[in-house]
């Protein structure tokens, strides 16, 4: 089967905007990994580079 629309969420910017915001919050990362649905490391980069 073939995906016409193959991307990851945690790359779209919504969700890095609240990755940021729950962190802001005071939320920790495998709790913003976990609520997200997205990877830790993928918390901890964006958080990183503060996009």
């Amino acid at each position: 089967m073939f995906m016409l629309n193959y991307h990851h969420r945690a790359y779209q910017p919504e969700v890095k905007q609240q990755i940021i915001n729950m962190a802001l919050n005071g939320r920790g990362v495998r709790d913003t990994g976990r609520v997200l649905g997205i990877s830790k490391d993928t918390v901890v980069s964006t958080l990183k580079k503060g996009s």
